[in-house]
């Protein structure tokens, strides 16, 4: 078995994968927002920069991991961190047996259109895959990457906009957070015709775990992705989510990594702010990221 750390700005992901299949198994999570005290002088905070170094520790314990059958991939804001600061986590990471190994945006690019290359019945699709800072576009049309688009928001820049989207009875409206999402994008020309868009990184296990209205994809089969969403029922639940539900519900659903849903709302809201600007009627919710994409390449 080989593992896989996808290390992001707010989420380490660590995957399992036996030599024989592609598909990957998302065996452990771990939230650690990142952005929180980070400097371009310093980094990452100290705290933040021991509480990485610590799970990476508890990992290579409880799964036996060394450079020989455990590759990680830095991204985001990993990107970002001076170089001292980098040689650091090099030094400790390698006292660990690992290797601290950061990818380069177009790298990260490049997997996530190895992951998503399909067919997907001949239909014209816009892929949509979420970070911090930026939003990534893809178009497969036919099985060919026709448009290639980067946004300059994420779900950080929501986040900042929105400091108390996450708390209780905050009083925003759904209009007035999707319409600052739609004011950032309003010169960007992204209405390609598409049939559908499927939006990435932990999405289906996202809705279903939410209660999206889910109904089985009737726009392409391609074994992953069972099921779609109208734009309507994703609007509905929005609202709901930024309305009604709060951060706790949303704590108690996922109890063994509770903060990753700390950007489940925004990240959400500006899914939809896309798909309204793009013209998408059906969504395709996906868990593929970078990992489906670099194992697909080994292969």
């Amino acid at each position: 078995m080989k593992c896989y750390i996808d290390l992001g700005s707010s989420t380490i992901k660590t995957y399992s994968c036996e030599e024989e299949k592609i598909a990957p198994k998302l065996i452990e999570e771990k939230s650690i927002i990142l952005k929180n005290f980070f400097s371009e002088e310093t980094g990452i905070s100290q705290k933040n920069y021991r509480e990485v170094v610590r799970y990476m520790q508890e990992l290579v314990g409880k799964y036996h991991l060394n450079s020989n059958n455990c590759k990680i991939y830095a991204t985001g804001i990993w990107r970002k961190i001076p170089k001292e600061q980098c040689d650091n986590l090099k030094s400790d990471f390698a006292q660990l047996g690992l290797v601290f190994h950061v990818i380069t945006q177009e790298e990260e690019n490049y997997y996530f259109e190895k992951a998503m290359q399909g067919i997907y019945d001949n239909k014209k699709v816009l892929m949509v895959n979420m970070g911090g800072k930026t939003t990534e576009l893809l178009v497969y049309d036919k099985g060919e990457v026709t448009h290639r688009k980067n946004l300059q928001i994420g779900v950080a820049e929501m986040l900042n906009y929105f400091p108390e989207m996450n708390d209780e009875n905050n009083g925003l409206k759904i209009q007035d957070v999707l319409q600052y999402a739609l004011d950032i994008l309003e010169g960007e020309e992204i209405d390609f015709g598409c049939d559908c868009g499927i939006f990435t990184g932990g999405e289906l296990r996202f809705q279903k775990l939410v209660k999206y209205h889910l109904v089985p994809n009737r726009i392409f089969h391609d074994g992953i992705h069972e099921y779609m969403i109208t734009y309507e029922d994703l609007a509905k639940k929005n609202q709901e989510l930024l309305e009604k539900i709060s951060l706790d519900d949303l704590y108690v659903l996922m109890p063994h990594n509770p903060k990753w849903m700390d950007g489940a709302k925004a990240g959400s809201i500006l899914a939809q702010a896309i798909f309204k600007k793009a013209n998408i009627h059906y969504i395709v919710p996906s868990d593929l990221n970078i990992v489906n994409g670099i194992i697909k390449e080994e292969r």
